[in-house]
């Protein structure tokens, strides 16, 4: 059973990498976007927050169908807890992609504005 329930583990350490890579990319869409004043783009970041969300559902599933047919203990059932947690995060991240896709289409029509700081730079740290 160990051997299976490593498996699991290892297949949702993979997909919680998989779906944080997702919510990077969103963030430097939206941040585009809004430095763009691309509305094409805000509206793929908005499409593109689906598929976060979809996966977000997955994983829970995930999570909750290995605590219940291995019922993991010790240092397992720490990663399945803090996976759970980090899942939420991921899509709580994808949603402020949109919230920041939304601004972007909705200063697109508006003339550029100078920042007082390099919202480029900080997007890339």
């Amino acid at each position: 059973m160990s051997v299976h329930l490593n498996r699991q583990i290892e297949c949702l350490s993979q997909n919680l990498l998989s779906v944080s890579a997702l919510a990077v990319d969103q963030v430097h869409l939206s941040v585009q976007a809004l430095l763009n004043r691309d509305r094409d783009l805000a509206k793929r970041v908005e499409q593109q927050d689906l598929e976060i969300d979809r996966r977000e559902v997955e994983i829970e599933e995930e999570c909750v169908k290995t605590l219940a047919l291995y019922q993991p203990v010790a240092g397992q059932l720490r990663f399945i807890v803090c996976a759970l947690n980090v899942n939420s995060d991921l899509e709580q991240v994808g949603d402020i992609a949109v919230n920041i896709a939304h601004k972007a289409t909705s200063l697109a029509s508006l003339p550029p504005i100078v920042t007082p700081f390099d919202l480029a730079a900080m997007t890339e740290r």
